[in-house]
Protein backbone atom coordinates (compact mmCIF):
# COMPACT_ATOMS: atom_id res chain seq x y z
CA UNK A 1 0.00 0.00 0.00
CA UNK A 2 3.21 2.44 0.64
CA UNK A 3 4.42 1.91 -2.38
CA UNK A 4 1.09 2.59 -4.38
CA UNK A 5 0.85 5.89 -2.28
CA UNK A 6 5.01 6.66 -3.90
CA UNK A 7 4.42 6.22 -6.93
CA UNK A 8 1.24 8.32 -7.12
CA UNK A 9 2.84 11.24 -5.27
CA UNK A 10 5.35 10.77 -7.75
CA UNK A 11 3.01 11.04 -10.53
CA UNK A 12 1.22 14.29 -8.82
CA UNK A 13 4.90 15.57 -9.01
CA UNK A 14 5.87 14.79 -12.47
CA UNK A 15 2.69 16.50 -13.63
CA UNK A 16 3.10 20.24 -11.39
CA UNK A 17 6.28 20.12 -13.01
CA UNK A 18 5.21 19.40 -16.77
CA UNK A 19 5.92 22.81 -18.85
CA UNK A 20 2.62 24.46 -19.56
CA UNK A 21 1.25 24.14 -22.97
CA UNK A 22 -1.53 27.31 -22.08
CA UNK A 23 0.08 29.93 -23.86
CA UNK A 24 -1.12 33.56 -22.40
CA UNK A 25 -2.75 35.72 -24.93
CA UNK A 26 -1.37 39.08 -24.71
CA UNK A 27 -2.30 42.20 -26.75
CA UNK A 28 -0.71 46.04 -27.24
CA UNK A 29 -2.79 48.66 -27.70
CA UNK A 30 -0.04 50.91 -29.11
CA UNK A 31 0.28 54.38 -30.06
CA UNK A 32 -3.42 56.42 -29.75
CA UNK A 33 -4.40 59.25 -26.82
CA UNK A 34 -6.32 57.27 -23.47
CA UNK A 35 -9.04 59.50 -22.28
CA UNK A 36 -9.40 57.94 -19.20
CA UNK A 37 -12.49 58.51 -16.34
CA UNK A 38 -10.39 58.24 -13.26
CA UNK A 39 -10.25 62.13 -13.36
CA UNK A 40 -6.77 61.93 -14.88
CA UNK A 41 -5.75 63.90 -17.84
CA UNK A 42 -5.39 62.20 -21.36
CA UNK A 43 -2.30 60.17 -22.29
CA UNK A 44 -1.08 60.97 -25.89
CA UNK A 45 1.11 57.97 -27.48
CA UNK A 46 -0.42 55.37 -25.08
CA UNK A 47 0.31 51.70 -24.48
CA UNK A 48 -2.16 49.38 -22.80
CA UNK A 49 -1.28 45.98 -22.34
CA UNK A 50 -3.72 43.05 -21.66
CA UNK A 51 -3.25 40.01 -20.68
CA UNK A 52 -5.98 37.66 -21.57
CA UNK A 53 -9.03 39.36 -20.09
CA UNK A 54 -7.25 41.55 -17.77
CA UNK A 55 -5.68 45.42 -17.79
CA UNK A 56 -2.10 44.66 -16.82
CA UNK A 57 -0.60 48.01 -17.38
CA UNK A 58 -1.50 51.41 -19.29
CA UNK A 59 0.42 54.37 -19.65
CA UNK A 60 2.65 56.28 -21.83
CA UNK A 61 5.22 55.07 -24.41
CA UNK A 62 8.45 55.93 -22.69
CA UNK A 63 6.58 54.13 -19.54
CA UNK A 64 5.23 50.84 -20.58
CA UNK A 65 7.62 47.86 -21.76
CA UNK A 66 5.83 46.46 -24.85
CA UNK A 67 5.94 42.27 -24.17
CA UNK A 68 8.01 40.74 -27.57
CA UNK A 69 5.00 38.13 -27.12
CA UNK A 70 2.37 41.02 -27.64
CA UNK A 71 -0.18 41.16 -30.52
CA UNK A 72 -0.22 44.52 -31.49
CA UNK A 73 -3.05 46.79 -32.13
CA UNK A 74 -2.41 49.84 -33.76
CA UNK A 75 -3.95 53.28 -32.77
CA UNK A 76 -1.64 56.01 -34.05
CA UNK A 77 -3.80 59.02 -34.32
CA UNK A 78 -6.76 57.33 -32.20
CA UNK A 79 -8.67 57.56 -29.23
CA UNK A 80 -9.21 55.06 -26.63
CA UNK A 81 -12.16 55.22 -23.70
CA UNK A 82 -13.40 52.20 -21.32
CA UNK A 83 -16.19 50.49 -22.42
CA UNK A 84 -19.62 51.92 -22.86
CA UNK A 85 -22.26 51.00 -20.21
CA UNK A 86 -26.02 51.35 -20.55
CA UNK A 87 -27.44 50.92 -17.08
CA UNK A 88 -31.43 50.80 -18.54
CA UNK A 89 -32.07 48.46 -20.85
CA UNK A 90 -35.10 45.56 -21.36
CA UNK A 91 -34.36 42.37 -23.26
CA UNK A 92 -37.87 41.86 -23.45
CA UNK A 93 -38.56 44.38 -25.34
CA UNK A 94 -37.26 44.72 -28.99
CA UNK A 95 -37.38 48.83 -29.47
CA UNK A 96 -39.82 48.30 -32.58
CA UNK A 97 -43.70 49.20 -32.73
CA UNK A 98 -45.30 46.35 -31.20
CA UNK A 99 -43.37 45.99 -28.45
CA UNK A 100 -45.48 47.34 -26.03
CA UNK A 101 -48.76 46.49 -26.55
CA UNK A 102 -50.36 47.61 -23.24
CA UNK A 103 -49.12 51.33 -24.42
CA UNK A 104 -50.01 50.78 -28.24
CA UNK A 105 -52.47 48.11 -28.94
CA UNK A 106 -51.55 46.34 -32.06
CA UNK A 107 -51.72 43.36 -31.48
CA UNK A 108 -54.24 42.34 -34.57
CA UNK A 109 -51.23 43.11 -37.07
CA UNK A 110 -48.60 41.25 -34.94
CA UNK A 111 -49.36 39.16 -32.11
CA UNK A 112 -47.14 39.70 -28.53
CA UNK A 113 -46.39 35.86 -27.58
CA UNK A 114 -46.11 33.49 -30.86
CA UNK A 115 -44.29 36.53 -32.76
CA UNK A 116 -42.91 39.71 -30.93
CA UNK A 117 -42.03 37.88 -27.78
CA UNK A 118 -40.31 34.89 -29.97
CA UNK A 119 -38.81 37.10 -32.68
CA UNK A 120 -37.04 38.82 -29.65
CA UNK A 121 -35.63 35.57 -28.39
CA UNK A 122 -34.83 34.16 -31.42
CA UNK A 123 -32.52 37.45 -31.69
CA UNK A 124 -30.76 37.56 -29.05
CA UNK A 125 -26.91 37.19 -30.48
CA UNK A 126 -28.20 39.65 -32.97
CA UNK A 127 -29.09 42.44 -29.81
CA UNK A 128 -25.85 41.47 -28.39
CA UNK A 129 -23.58 41.75 -31.13
CA UNK A 130 -25.47 45.36 -31.72
CA UNK A 131 -24.36 46.56 -27.87
CA UNK A 132 -20.91 45.53 -28.95
CA UNK A 133 -21.11 47.35 -32.19
CA UNK A 134 -22.16 50.28 -30.59
CA UNK A 135 -19.39 50.50 -27.69
CA UNK A 136 -21.81 49.17 -24.90
CA UNK A 137 -19.77 46.82 -23.40
CA UNK A 138 -22.25 45.99 -20.25
CA UNK A 139 -26.27 46.30 -19.96
CA UNK A 140 -28.00 46.48 -16.65
CA UNK A 141 -31.80 44.78 -17.98
CA UNK A 142 -33.59 46.36 -14.79
CA UNK A 143 -36.50 43.42 -15.35
CA UNK A 144 -38.48 41.67 -17.57
CA UNK A 145 -39.59 37.64 -17.17
CA UNK A 146 -37.55 35.36 -15.52
CA UNK A 147 -36.63 33.99 -18.84
CA UNK A 148 -34.07 37.24 -18.23
CA UNK A 149 -31.94 34.93 -16.01
CA UNK A 150 -31.45 32.61 -19.51
CA UNK A 151 -30.56 35.77 -21.37
CA UNK A 152 -28.00 36.58 -18.91
CA UNK A 153 -26.72 32.89 -19.49
CA UNK A 154 -26.46 32.89 -23.28
CA UNK A 155 -24.75 36.17 -22.68
CA UNK A 156 -22.16 35.06 -20.43
CA UNK A 157 -21.53 31.83 -23.06
CA UNK A 158 -20.74 34.18 -25.43
CA UNK A 159 -17.82 36.10 -26.84
CA UNK A 160 -19.55 38.55 -28.91
CA UNK A 161 -21.95 39.47 -26.14
CA UNK A 162 -21.82 42.78 -23.46
CA UNK A 163 -21.63 42.37 -19.64
CA UNK A 164 -25.50 41.16 -19.05
CA UNK A 165 -26.76 41.95 -15.17
CA UNK A 166 -30.66 41.13 -14.73
CA UNK A 167 -33.48 41.90 -12.59
CA UNK A 168 -36.21 39.53 -12.98
CA UNK A 169 -40.05 40.79 -13.21
CA UNK A 170 -40.72 44.36 -11.78
CA UNK A 171 -42.52 44.52 -8.33
CA UNK A 172 -45.64 46.52 -8.87
CA UNK A 173 -49.25 47.28 -7.62
CA UNK A 174 -50.67 47.85 -11.05
CA UNK A 175 -50.70 44.78 -13.92
CA UNK A 176 -50.69 45.79 -17.60
CA UNK A 177 -53.42 43.08 -18.89
CA UNK A 178 -51.90 43.08 -22.23
CA UNK A 179 -48.15 42.19 -20.81
CA UNK A 180 -49.72 39.33 -18.79
CA UNK A 181 -48.40 36.17 -20.21
CA UNK A 182 -47.40 32.91 -18.57
CA UNK A 183 -43.96 34.67 -17.75
CA UNK A 184 -45.25 38.33 -17.44
CA UNK A 185 -42.74 40.95 -17.12
CA UNK A 186 -44.72 42.97 -14.66
CA UNK A 187 -46.26 40.99 -11.56
CA UNK A 188 -48.98 42.62 -9.39
CA UNK A 189 -49.05 42.07 -5.95
CA UNK A 190 -51.51 43.40 -3.07
CA UNK A 191 -49.71 42.55 -0.11
CA UNK A 192 -46.32 43.32 1.42
CA UNK A 193 -45.95 39.30 2.03
CA UNK A 194 -46.50 38.77 -1.68
CA UNK A 195 -44.09 41.14 -2.58
CA UNK A 196 -41.61 39.56 -0.11
CA UNK A 197 -41.98 36.35 -1.60
CA UNK A 198 -41.06 37.68 -5.27
CA UNK A 199 -38.43 38.63 -3.76
CA UNK A 200 -37.14 35.15 -2.43
CA UNK A 201 -37.76 33.97 -5.77
CA UNK A 202 -35.87 36.41 -7.61
CA UNK A 203 -32.91 35.70 -5.20
CA UNK A 204 -32.94 31.78 -5.74
CA UNK A 205 -31.86 32.81 -9.14
CA UNK A 206 -29.66 35.40 -7.73
CA UNK A 207 -30.77 38.16 -8.83
CA UNK A 208 -28.15 41.19 -9.66
CA UNK A 209 -31.36 43.66 -8.61
CA UNK A 210 -34.98 44.01 -7.84
CA UNK A 211 -37.08 46.50 -9.19
CA UNK A 212 -40.48 47.81 -7.88
CA UNK A 213 -42.75 49.62 -10.42
CA UNK A 214 -43.88 52.40 -8.11
CA UNK A 215 -47.08 53.46 -10.10
CA UNK A 216 -49.45 55.34 -8.24
CA UNK A 217 -52.78 54.93 -10.42
CA UNK A 218 -55.83 57.45 -10.41
CA UNK A 219 -57.55 57.33 -7.12
CA UNK A 220 -54.80 56.15 -4.98
CA UNK A 221 -51.78 58.01 -3.64
CA UNK A 222 -47.94 57.95 -2.70
CA UNK A 223 -48.41 56.51 0.66
CA UNK A 224 -50.78 53.84 -0.69
CA UNK A 225 -48.10 51.77 -1.87
CA UNK A 226 -45.14 52.50 0.45
CA UNK A 227 -46.21 49.18 2.38
CA UNK A 228 -44.99 46.81 -0.64
CA UNK A 229 -42.12 49.03 -1.54
CA UNK A 230 -41.04 48.78 2.20
CA UNK A 231 -41.24 45.04 2.60
CA UNK A 232 -39.77 44.73 -0.98
CA UNK A 233 -36.43 46.47 0.21
CA UNK A 234 -36.37 45.30 3.43
CA UNK A 235 -36.65 41.60 2.28
CA UNK A 236 -33.79 42.45 -0.60
CA UNK A 237 -31.81 43.51 2.08
CA UNK A 238 -31.79 39.89 3.87
CA UNK A 239 -30.38 39.08 0.62
CA UNK A 240 -27.64 41.49 -0.42
CA UNK A 241 -29.07 42.27 -2.93
CA UNK A 242 -29.86 46.30 -3.96
CA UNK A 243 -33.36 47.54 -5.15
CA UNK A 244 -34.24 49.80 -8.52
CA UNK A 245 -37.35 51.76 -8.34
CA UNK A 246 -39.36 53.60 -11.54
CA UNK A 247 -40.63 56.16 -10.00
CA UNK A 248 -41.05 59.17 -12.27
CA UNK A 249 -42.73 61.59 -10.26
CA UNK A 250 -40.99 63.66 -7.34
CA UNK A 251 -42.90 62.99 -4.72
CA UNK A 252 -42.77 59.18 -5.34
CA UNK A 253 -38.92 59.12 -5.98
CA UNK A 254 -38.53 61.53 -2.79
CA UNK A 255 -40.54 58.46 -0.71
CA UNK A 256 -38.48 55.48 -2.57
CA UNK A 257 -35.33 56.93 -1.98
CA UNK A 258 -36.14 57.73 1.75
CA UNK A 259 -37.57 54.63 2.14
CA UNK A 260 -34.17 52.62 1.40
CA UNK A 261 -33.84 52.40 -2.53
CA UNK A 262 -30.77 52.48 -3.78
CA UNK A 263 -31.35 53.51 -7.67
CA UNK A 264 -33.95 55.49 -9.33
CA UNK A 265 -33.92 54.20 -13.42
CA UNK A 266 -35.75 57.50 -14.86
CA UNK A 267 -35.49 60.87 -14.47
CA UNK A 268 -38.14 63.32 -12.46
CA UNK A 269 -40.47 64.84 -15.22
CA UNK A 270 -43.28 65.89 -13.43
CA UNK A 271 -41.72 68.70 -12.13
CA UNK A 272 -38.35 70.10 -11.01
CA UNK A 273 -36.47 68.82 -7.91
CA UNK A 274 -35.93 70.76 -4.99
CA UNK A 275 -32.73 71.13 -2.84
CA UNK A 276 -34.01 68.84 -0.54
CA UNK A 277 -34.05 66.13 -2.97
CA UNK A 278 -30.71 66.55 -4.44
CA UNK A 279 -29.13 66.48 -0.94
CA UNK A 280 -31.67 62.82 -0.12
CA UNK A 281 -29.72 61.71 -3.19
CA UNK A 282 -26.39 62.95 -2.48
CA UNK A 283 -26.09 61.92 1.03
CA UNK A 284 -27.76 58.60 0.33
CA UNK A 285 -25.51 57.57 -2.63
CA UNK A 286 -28.07 56.91 -4.32
CA UNK A 287 -27.72 56.49 -7.83
CA UNK A 288 -29.86 58.31 -10.79
CA UNK A 289 -30.30 57.04 -14.28
CA UNK A 290 -31.62 59.99 -16.50
CA UNK A 291 -33.22 57.54 -19.56
CA UNK A 292 -33.84 61.33 -21.32
CA UNK A 293 -34.65 59.11 -24.79
CA UNK A 294 -37.53 56.88 -23.99
CA UNK A 295 -39.22 60.07 -22.77
CA UNK A 296 -39.25 61.63 -26.29
CA UNK A 297 -39.23 58.56 -28.07
CA UNK A 298 -42.61 57.71 -27.53
CA UNK A 299 -44.36 60.61 -28.67
CA UNK A 300 -42.25 60.93 -31.86
CA UNK A 301 -43.19 57.64 -32.84
CA UNK A 302 -47.14 58.67 -32.20
CA UNK A 303 -46.33 62.38 -33.91
CA UNK A 304 -44.48 60.14 -37.15
CA UNK A 305 -41.59 62.63 -36.07
CA UNK A 306 -37.96 61.60 -35.43
CA UNK A 307 -34.81 62.74 -34.19
CA UNK A 308 -33.35 59.20 -34.74
CA UNK A 309 -29.17 60.06 -34.64
CA UNK A 310 -27.52 58.94 -37.59
CA UNK A 311 -25.62 56.00 -35.56
CA UNK A 312 -29.06 54.74 -34.44
CA UNK A 313 -30.21 54.26 -38.57
CA UNK A 314 -26.64 52.76 -38.93
CA UNK A 315 -26.11 50.56 -36.42
CA UNK A 316 -29.63 49.32 -34.98
CA UNK A 317 -31.65 46.32 -36.45
CA UNK A 318 -33.13 48.34 -39.62
CA UNK A 319 -35.82 46.20 -39.51
CA UNK A 320 -36.54 47.13 -35.92
CA UNK A 321 -36.40 50.37 -36.85
CA UNK A 322 -38.55 50.02 -39.99
CA UNK A 323 -41.40 49.20 -37.79
CA UNK A 324 -41.64 52.62 -36.38
CA UNK A 325 -42.58 53.91 -39.52
CA UNK A 326 -45.97 51.23 -40.10
CA UNK A 327 -48.20 53.73 -38.62
CA UNK A 328 -48.03 55.58 -41.69
CA UNK A 329 -48.37 51.79 -43.87
CA UNK A 330 -51.72 50.12 -41.65
CA UNK A 331 -54.82 51.13 -42.54
CA UNK A 332 -56.83 52.90 -40.27
CA UNK A 333 -59.17 50.26 -39.16
CA UNK A 334 -56.35 48.59 -37.60
CA UNK A 335 -55.20 51.68 -35.32
CA UNK A 336 -56.35 52.60 -32.13
CA UNK A 337 -58.40 56.12 -33.12
CA UNK A 338 -56.60 58.15 -30.69
CA UNK A 339 -53.04 57.39 -33.07
CA UNK A 340 -54.75 58.05 -36.11
CA UNK A 341 -55.88 61.66 -34.87
CA UNK A 342 -52.38 62.15 -33.00
CA UNK A 343 -50.89 61.27 -36.47
CA UNK A 344 -53.44 64.21 -38.34
CA UNK A 345 -52.74 66.65 -35.40
CA UNK A 346 -49.14 65.93 -34.00
CA UNK A 347 -48.69 67.23 -30.39
CA UNK A 348 -45.28 69.54 -29.66
CA UNK A 349 -42.73 67.81 -28.29
CA UNK A 350 -42.05 69.81 -24.76
CA UNK A 351 -38.81 72.18 -25.56
CA UNK A 352 -38.14 73.28 -21.63
CA UNK A 353 -38.06 69.53 -20.32
CA UNK A 354 -37.88 69.11 -16.24
CA UNK A 355 -35.95 66.22 -16.63
CA UNK A 356 -32.83 67.67 -18.93
CA UNK A 357 -32.98 70.34 -16.52
CA UNK A 358 -33.49 67.90 -13.37
CA UNK A 359 -30.72 66.09 -14.88
CA UNK A 360 -28.23 68.64 -14.57
CA UNK A 361 -29.41 70.22 -11.15
CA UNK A 362 -28.76 66.97 -9.48
CA UNK A 363 -25.55 66.54 -11.64
CA UNK A 364 -23.94 70.09 -10.01
CA UNK A 365 -25.31 69.00 -6.75
CA UNK A 366 -22.94 65.79 -6.62
CA UNK A 367 -25.22 63.17 -7.40
CA UNK A 368 -24.34 60.03 -9.08
CA UNK A 369 -26.13 59.81 -12.57
CA UNK A 370 -25.64 56.61 -14.68
CA UNK A 371 -26.06 56.84 -18.17
CA UNK A 372 -29.49 54.35 -19.35
CA UNK A 373 -31.91 54.80 -22.01
CA UNK A 374 -34.47 52.37 -21.93
CA UNK A 375 -33.59 50.77 -24.99
CA UNK A 376 -36.48 48.48 -26.00
CA UNK A 377 -38.78 50.64 -25.83
CA UNK A 378 -40.82 51.75 -28.51
CA UNK A 379 -38.36 53.88 -30.59
CA UNK A 380 -35.28 53.08 -28.44
CA UNK A 381 -33.18 50.88 -30.29
CA UNK A 382 -30.84 48.57 -28.43
CA UNK A 383 -27.37 49.54 -28.70
CA UNK A 384 -27.21 52.93 -30.37
CA UNK A 385 -29.52 54.39 -28.13
CA UNK A 386 -27.08 55.32 -26.28
CA UNK A 387 -25.44 58.26 -28.46
CA UNK A 388 -28.86 60.00 -28.32
CA UNK A 389 -29.04 59.51 -24.65
CA UNK A 390 -25.72 61.54 -25.44
CA UNK A 391 -26.59 63.93 -27.11
CA UNK A 392 -30.02 64.92 -24.94
CA UNK A 393 -27.28 65.15 -21.91
CA UNK A 394 -24.90 67.43 -23.73
CA UNK A 395 -28.39 69.46 -24.57
CA UNK A 396 -28.83 69.65 -20.70
CA UNK A 397 -25.34 71.00 -19.98
CA UNK A 398 -23.11 68.16 -19.21
CA UNK A 399 -19.24 68.21 -20.99
CA UNK A 400 -18.37 65.53 -22.77
CA UNK A 401 -15.98 64.29 -20.57
CA UNK A 402 -18.95 64.02 -17.51
CA UNK A 403 -21.27 62.11 -19.88
CA UNK A 404 -18.23 59.38 -20.75
CA UNK A 405 -18.39 59.47 -16.50
CA UNK A 406 -21.63 58.28 -16.53
CA UNK A 407 -21.55 55.96 -18.95
CA UNK A 408 -18.51 54.26 -17.67
CA UNK A 409 -17.21 54.93 -13.91
CA UNK A 410 -20.60 55.44 -12.69
CA UNK A 411 -22.39 52.52 -14.65
CA UNK A 412 -19.63 50.21 -13.06
CA UNK A 413 -20.28 51.87 -9.83
CA UNK A 414 -24.53 50.95 -10.54
CA UNK A 415 -23.14 47.23 -11.32
CA UNK A 416 -21.35 47.05 -8.42
CA UNK A 417 -18.45 46.36 -10.45
CA UNK A 418 -16.73 49.73 -9.87
CA UNK A 419 -13.18 47.68 -8.90
CA UNK A 420 -13.58 45.64 -12.24
CA UNK A 421 -14.67 48.24 -14.40
CA UNK A 422 -15.78 51.71 -15.70
CA UNK A 423 -11.76 52.86 -15.75
CA UNK A 424 -8.57 51.66 -17.70
CA UNK A 425 -6.52 50.68 -14.63
CA UNK A 426 -4.28 48.15 -13.91
CA UNK A 427 -6.26 44.67 -12.80
CA UNK A 428 -9.68 45.87 -14.07
CA UNK A 429 -11.10 43.70 -17.05
CA UNK A 430 -10.59 44.53 -20.57
CA UNK A 431 -13.53 46.61 -21.73
CA UNK A 432 -12.29 49.24 -24.21
CA UNK A 433 -13.25 51.25 -27.10
CA UNK A 434 -10.93 52.74 -29.97
CA UNK A 435 -12.28 55.69 -31.62
CA UNK A 436 -11.42 57.36 -34.95
CA UNK A 437 -12.62 60.80 -33.70
CA UNK A 438 -11.66 63.00 -30.39
CA UNK A 439 -15.25 62.51 -28.00
CA UNK A 440 -13.85 65.55 -25.92
CA UNK A 441 -14.35 67.55 -28.69
CA UNK A 442 -17.71 66.41 -29.86
CA UNK A 443 -19.78 63.55 -28.03
CA UNK A 444 -20.65 62.17 -30.85
CA UNK A 445 -17.43 60.98 -32.03
CA UNK A 446 -18.06 58.48 -29.53
CA UNK A 447 -20.08 56.48 -32.25
CA UNK A 448 -17.15 56.87 -34.67
CA UNK A 449 -15.62 53.34 -33.53
CA UNK A 450 -12.63 51.50 -35.19
CA UNK A 451 -12.47 48.65 -33.00
CA UNK A 452 -14.00 47.15 -29.30
CA UNK A 453 -12.33 45.12 -26.97
CA UNK A 454 -14.32 43.11 -24.95
CA UNK A 455 -13.41 41.31 -21.97
CA UNK A 456 -9.37 41.61 -23.71
CA UNK A 457 -11.38 40.00 -27.08
CA UNK A 458 -10.58 42.50 -30.23
CA UNK A 459 -13.58 43.41 -32.38
CA UNK A 460 -14.33 45.29 -35.60
CA UNK A 461 -17.09 46.22 -36.30
CA UNK A 462 -17.41 44.62 -39.67
CA UNK A 463 -17.50 41.49 -37.50
CA UNK A 464 -19.86 42.28 -35.06
CA UNK A 465 -22.40 43.76 -37.87
CA UNK A 466 -21.75 42.53 -41.21
CA UNK A 467 -22.82 45.31 -43.56
CA UNK A 468 -25.02 43.95 -46.62
CA UNK A 469 -25.85 45.96 -49.65
CA UNK A 470 -29.15 44.89 -49.09
CA UNK A 471 -28.90 46.32 -45.45
CA UNK A 472 -27.31 49.53 -46.77
CA UNK A 473 -30.87 50.22 -48.91
CA UNK A 474 -32.39 49.25 -45.80
CA UNK A 475 -31.28 52.15 -43.71
CA UNK A 476 -31.57 54.67 -46.22
CA UNK A 477 -35.53 53.71 -46.71
CA UNK A 478 -35.50 54.12 -42.81
CA UNK A 479 -34.18 57.59 -43.06
CA UNK A 480 -36.02 58.55 -45.92
CA UNK A 481 -38.93 57.26 -43.95
CA UNK A 482 -37.99 59.42 -41.28
CA UNK A 483 -38.00 62.43 -43.25
CA UNK A 484 -34.43 62.81 -42.21
CA UNK A 485 -32.26 64.87 -45.03
CA UNK A 486 -28.57 64.26 -43.22
CA UNK A 487 -29.58 60.93 -42.05
CA UNK A 488 -30.59 59.90 -45.90
CA UNK A 489 -27.93 61.41 -47.49
CA UNK A 490 -25.58 59.60 -45.17
CA UNK A 491 -25.68 56.41 -47.28
CA UNK A 492 -24.91 58.31 -50.59
CA UNK A 493 -20.90 57.76 -51.64
CA UNK A 494 -19.78 61.78 -51.88
CA UNK A 495 -20.04 61.28 -56.00
CA UNK A 496 -23.17 59.10 -56.05
CA UNK A 497 -25.80 60.04 -58.82
CA UNK A 498 -29.28 59.67 -58.89
CA UNK A 499 -30.69 59.06 -62.15
CA UNK A 500 -34.31 59.08 -63.67
CA UNK A 501 -34.36 55.68 -65.67
CA UNK A 502 -32.35 55.10 -67.74
CA UNK A 503 -30.00 57.88 -67.77
CA UNK A 504 -31.46 61.22 -66.77
CA UNK A 505 -29.46 63.02 -64.37
CA UNK A 506 -31.34 64.06 -61.00
CA UNK A 507 -29.43 65.36 -58.72
CA UNK A 508 -25.03 63.84 -58.66
CA UNK A 509 -22.63 64.40 -55.31
CA UNK A 510 -23.72 64.92 -52.01
CA UNK A 511 -25.14 69.02 -52.03
CA UNK A 512 -27.36 68.28 -55.18
CA UNK A 513 -28.51 65.09 -53.82
CA UNK A 514 -28.94 66.56 -49.97
CA UNK A 515 -31.06 69.78 -51.30
CA UNK A 516 -33.39 67.78 -54.42
CA UNK A 517 -34.46 65.68 -50.79
CA UNK A 518 -34.80 68.19 -48.34
CA UNK A 519 -37.09 70.21 -50.46
CA UNK A 520 -38.99 66.52 -50.84
CA UNK A 521 -38.92 66.26 -47.36
CA UNK A 522 -40.45 69.47 -46.66
CA UNK A 523 -42.40 69.47 -49.22
CA UNK A 524 -43.94 66.44 -48.10
CA UNK A 525 -44.60 65.94 -43.99
CA UNK A 526 -46.68 62.99 -44.42
CA UNK A 527 -43.81 60.70 -47.06
CA UNK A 528 -44.10 57.32 -46.74
CA UNK A 529 -42.48 54.34 -48.48
CA UNK A 530 -43.96 50.88 -48.19
CA UNK A 531 -41.29 48.26 -49.78
CA UNK A 532 -43.95 45.83 -51.67
CA UNK A 533 -41.10 44.09 -53.32
CA UNK A 534 -37.26 43.60 -52.96
CA UNK A 535 -34.68 41.44 -55.43
CA UNK A 536 -31.13 41.45 -54.44
CA UNK A 537 -28.49 40.64 -57.00
CA UNK A 538 -25.24 41.02 -55.59
CA UNK A 539 -24.16 44.20 -55.11
CA UNK A 540 -28.17 45.69 -56.71
CA UNK A 541 -30.96 46.11 -55.39
CA UNK A 542 -34.11 46.77 -57.09
CA UNK A 543 -37.15 47.66 -54.53
CA UNK A 544 -40.60 48.44 -56.10
CA UNK A 545 -42.38 50.88 -53.49
CA UNK A 546 -45.93 52.16 -52.95
CA UNK A 547 -45.71 55.78 -52.06
CA UNK A 548 -47.97 58.28 -50.10
CA UNK A 549 -48.06 61.24 -48.89
CA UNK A 550 -46.85 63.46 -51.94
CA UNK A 551 -49.15 66.58 -52.23
CA UNK A 552 -51.47 65.80 -55.50
CA UNK A 553 -51.17 62.47 -55.35
CA UNK A 554 -52.90 59.78 -53.26
CA UNK A 555 -50.42 56.76 -54.22
CA UNK A 556 -47.22 56.60 -56.50
CA UNK A 557 -45.89 52.92 -57.53
CA UNK A 558 -42.11 53.23 -58.42
CA UNK A 559 -39.33 51.06 -59.00
CA UNK A 560 -35.79 52.28 -57.89
CA UNK A 561 -32.46 50.05 -58.55
CA UNK A 562 -29.81 50.37 -56.25
CA UNK A 563 -26.01 50.40 -56.67
CA UNK A 564 -24.21 49.64 -53.78
CA UNK A 565 -20.69 49.79 -52.71
CA UNK A 566 -18.61 48.71 -49.47
CA UNK A 567 -21.08 50.88 -46.67
CA UNK A 568 -22.46 53.28 -49.59
CA UNK A 569 -25.25 53.57 -52.31
CA UNK A 570 -23.06 54.91 -55.94
CA UNK A 571 -25.70 55.33 -58.02
CA UNK A 572 -29.70 54.97 -57.80
CA UNK A 573 -32.22 55.22 -60.98
CA UNK A 574 -35.72 56.03 -59.73
CA UNK A 575 -38.88 54.93 -62.39
CA UNK A 576 -42.45 56.26 -61.44
CA UNK A 577 -45.30 55.27 -63.06
CA UNK A 578 -47.13 57.25 -65.54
Amino acid sequence: MKSQYYILSLVILFLLYIPSTAQQSTTAIVGGTLINTDGSDPIENSVIIIEDSIIANAGSMGEITIPENAHIVEADGLWIIPGLIDSHIHFFQSGGLYTRPDIIDLRSVVTYEEEELQMIRDNLDDTFARYLRSGVTSVVDVGGPMWNFEVRNKARASDAAPRVLVAGPLISTYQPDELTTDDPPIIEVAAPDEARELVREQAEMDADLIKIWYIVTRGRTVEDSLPIVEAVIDESRQYGIRVSVHATQLETARAAVKTGADILVHSVTDRLVDEEFITLLRENEVIYTPTLTVFERYPQVFNQEFTLTIPEFRYAHPDIVASLFDLRGLPEGELPSWIVERMRNPQPLQDDRPDLQNLKALHDGGVIIAAGTDAGNIGTPHGPAIFREFALMAQAGLSPMEILVTATRNGAKLMGMEEQLGTVTSGKLADLVILNSNPLEDIMNASDIEKVISNGTVFSPEELIPQSPENVVKQQVNAYNARDTEAFVSFYHPDATVYSFPDEVLASGYDEIYERYKQRFDEAPELHANITNRIVLGNIVIDEELITGIPGFEELEAVVIYEVEGDYIVNSWIIVEG
